[in-house]
């Protein structure tokens, strides 16, 4: 059983939208203000803390001010076996997915009325045909652990963040099968009896006794007068939560006496911090499900540590489904909000859902706006899930594995570049330096240049361009290429075709050199080709430029240098990193060919 859909509608950024989630993991990413923290906090609402402290509530904030909402719905589909919803039987509902059966709930919250101090919540079971939740206790099994994104662990582990260490203590002692090595079991009352033991030990030190006494000298004669009183130093009661109080977590390298945990690195603090919000797990056999809703995991850990803490995660939840052997109970399912490219890489893509904001235009309003003056242009929030693209096995797995090579951020912004390979993406940021300021520029830096090393591009403009009803990944897509003259097939055509197929041709576009990269380089009146080309063969450079020189036109030129290139084997990305050099050092100035030229203007221009 899993929390197979989320609909938003009416809440926050969301005025109608629905999130496909995964029985294992869920990633949520998109750039700021595009509803992931949304998205969670939706989750939040529709079930229970596991720990049964709730902390967050809805109220009119939460009503999208996109569009005229007066009121908001979250709803939610579990997805199963007919054995595993057995117990959500009131709540059954017709399955849009063949094998498997569908449990629906739905929460509405109105704002309060003209005499009312609270906006009502109420719940729907089923198809919704009847406004009411027959047995709401089923949903009380539908839990979630939450992980905050902005952590302090020092606080939240030390003095100020006591409960959280109390919290763990009390469900070891909570649990009757604690038993040690010698085979001793442990309850509260022998924990709190052998610890305050320990401490009455304390309380006798010398120097403890002896500082009381020093307390004593001047009292005894200060209240002898009345009613002579004395002190001691000692410990509070020995409950639990005093015990507890004094405690803070420590941490160092394995093999390392524990230092506080201020002095370790920021990264592996919140490790502990996560670590002990994790521990909530111990009791997710509670519940038939328990959803992890991880804010931003990357928060502060070094690149490696991210990919180890989402592998430990999906683990989590892969081992909760098997429910004959590993002890497990009650079913996990993590969902992850994330900014980190390196996130997205380390996860199936068929687990990446991208949220973005789409500008929605608000009607005039006729008594308000004065005449002439634009509709104003609000955003709402929409999810496209990448499982729902269609991608057949093959695109999927070429994704998947330059996503994890790369660790690009294709997934993430509204515009990308594709480019054949890495000589292009080095050259393209310099050649957009010399044409864009302003926001032109800023458009350029907010783009992604995605270099394929090769020139099968049809993966990916099939994942960024492929129309979903929630609207595409990739806002602008332009394809840098080349037309390799001599090749049999039409590989330009080719890929305008797909373009047109996918129904994109107003939001992606092909733009090919005449030739290649390189001699279009030289066309555009670059002079520090030469010495480029000289840096890597600088015994056949001036041979090759006399014959050049002496080409009758361009198209023989490229040629020429074509066939040159591919005798000598010269490095493409070595000579883009020479060309530049040059460009920097000896005053050649660096000219943009105008296919280059072309696709940069049209990738920076305004979004419609």
């Amino acid at each position: 059983m899993y929390l197979g859909e989320l609909g938003l509608f009416g809440f926050r950024a969301f005025a109608d939208a629905r999130i496909r989630l995964r029985r294992g993991v869920t990633v949520l990413l998109g750039e700021n203000s595009a509803g992931k923290s949304g998205a969670t906090d939706a989750l939040r609402m529709l079930t229970e803390p596991l720990d049964g402290r709730r902390s967050l509530w809805a109220d009119d904030n939460d009503v999208c001010r996109t569009g005229d909402h007066a009121s908001f719905t979250l709803r939610m589909a579990l997805r199963g076996t007919a054995f595993e919803l057995a117990p959500y039987s009131d709540a059954f509902a017709p399955s849009p997915r063949t094998g498997e059966a569908e449990a629906r709930y739905a929460l509405t919250y109105e704002p309060p009325g003209a005499a009312e101090t609270r906006g009502r919540m109420s719940w729907t079971a089923g198809s919704g045909a009847v406004a009411d939740d027959p047995d709401p206790g089923a949903r009380s099994r539908l839990r979630h652990v939450y992980l905050p994104p902005l952590r302090d662990a020092a606080r939240e582990l030390g003095p100020a963040g006591s409960s959280r260490i109390r919290a763990i203590v009390e469900r070891m002692l909570a649990d009757e099968a604690f038993v040690d090595e010698a085979g001793d079991r442990h309850d509260r009352t022998r924990f709190q009896s052998e610890v305050g033991e320990h401490l009455r030990r304390i309380e006798l030190n010398t120097v403890l006794v002896r500082a009381s006494q020093k307390v004593n000298e001047p009292l005894t004669e200060l209240t002898s007068g009345a009613h002579e009183h004395i002190t001691d130093l000692g410990y509070g009661r020995a409950d639990l939560t005093s015990l507890v109080r004094g405690l803070r977590m420590r941490m160092a390298d394995a093999g390392v006496e524990p230092r506080d945990l201020a002095e370790s690195g920021m990264g592996y603090a919140n490790l502990a911090f996560i670590a002990t919000v994790l521990t909530h797990l111990h009791a997710a056999a509670q519940a038939d499900l328990t959803l992890l809703l991880v804010e931003e995991p990357e928060a502060h850990l070094h690149p490696q540590l991210q990919a180890v803490l989402l592998d430990y995660l999906a683990r989590t939840a892969r081992d909760s489904q098997r429910t004959t052997d590993n002890g497990w109970l009650g079913r996990i399912q993590v969902v992850v909000t994330t900014h980190a490219p390196l996130l997205a890489a380390h996860t199936d893509v068929d687990d990446i859902v991208v949220l973005q904001r789409r500008p929605v235009t608000a009607p005039q309003n006729a008594t308000s706006d004065p005449p002439g003056r634009a509709a104003p242009v609000r955003f709402t929030a929409s999810a496209v899930a990448v499982a729902e693209l269609g991608l057949d096995p093959a695109d999927r797995a070429r994704v998947n594995r330059y996503l994890d090579a790369t660790r690009s951020s294709m997934l993430f912004g509204p515009r990308t570049v594709l480019v054949e390979g890495i000589a292009e993406a080095l050259l393209l940021p310099a050649m957009a330096r010399t044409l864009f300021t302003g926001r032109d520029w800023t458009r350029f830096i907010g783009s992604t240049i995605v270099a394929i090393d090769g020139v099968d591009f049809g993966p990916y403009l099939r994942m960024l361009l492929t129309m979903t009803p929630s609207g595409r990944i990739a806002n602008r897509v332009a394809v840098l290429t080349d037309t390799d003259p001599g090749k049999r097939h039409d590989p330009v055509g080719a890929l305008r075709r797909l373009i047109h197929t996918l129904g994109a041709t107003d939001a992606a576009a092909v733009f090919a050199s005449p030739s290649t990269l390189e001699p279009e380089l030289l066309d555009a009146g670059n002079t520090a080709f030469w010495p480029a080309w000289s840096a890597q063969r600088p015994t056949a450079g001036p041979r090759l430029k006399t014959r050049v020189d002496a080409a009758a036109d361009a198209d023989e030129r490229a040629r020429i240098l074509i066939s040159a290139m591919k005798k000598t084997r010269l490095r493409k990305g070595d000579f883009a990193q020479n060309f530049l050099d040059h460009t920097t050092t000896d005053g050649h100035a660096l000219q943009v060919p105008a296919y280059i030229r072309e696709a940069l203007t049209w990738l920076v221009a305004p979004l419609p």
